[in-house]
């Protein structure tokens, strides 16, 4: 018959050992899952605005049209969610790409930015020819419809400040996007 002493010491050691495990996996750095491309497009201030605004920043980037009535509009309420987390933490910028660039002129883009509270200094909303989203999005992002990028990805990418892809994450999802902000929390420690 084991002794409470013994039980004591064998409860106490394995407390210890799952410590140990759950600070050993949470302090594994992000992977690098690929890289974003410069890139030049214009903001809902129709001004230009591309990779060299975002270096040395944490990013997280979306692909949205406005008129969209299908996951766009959560997408956006979950964008929002990261963008008020991080307000006050001028490193963490949001950016959503538009991927109907034919409506979503600069003045849209503008007016959907009032609609979510966005401060355009640190939640940029882009757009550009068609064509240069899809490469971004092809040679970039690599995720959704290469072929008819209106059919885009629910995804969120993370990037970090040398424009590396840190994670992915749907952005359809709260508890997904509940483990992007713990993982800008992670990278800014980085």
């Amino acid at each position: 018959m084991i002794s409470q002493r013994s039980r004591f010491i064998v409860y106490g050691i394995v407390a210890i050992i799952i410590a140990l495990l759950w600070i050993s996996k949470n302090s594994e750095p992000l992977p690098v899952l690929g890289s974003i491309p410069e890139f030049e497009m214009i903001n809902s201030n129709n001004e230009p605005f591309g990779s060299n605004d975002l270096n040395g920043n944490i990013w997280i980037a979306d692909f949205i049209f406005t008129t969209c009535a299908g996951p766009c509009p959560a997408m956006t309420t979950e964008m929002s969610k990261i963008h008020q987390t991080f307000i006050n933490n001028p490193i963490v910028r949001t950016v959503t790409y538009t991927v109907n660039p034919d409506y979503d002129t600069p003045e849209v883009l503008s007016g959907y930015a009032e609609r979510f509270n966005a401060d355009t200094d640190q939640w940029h909303f882009l757009t550009a020819p068609y064509e240069e989203i899809q490469f971004i999005i092809q040679n970039g992002f690599k995720m959704g419809d290469i072929e008819d990028i209106v059919f885009h990805s629910t995804k969120f990418a993370l990037v970090d400040g040398e424009m590396n892809i840190r994670g992915y994450y749907t952005g359809t999802e709260p508890q997904e996007v509940d483990q992007l902000i713990d993982d800008i929390k992670k990278l800014k420690s980085e």
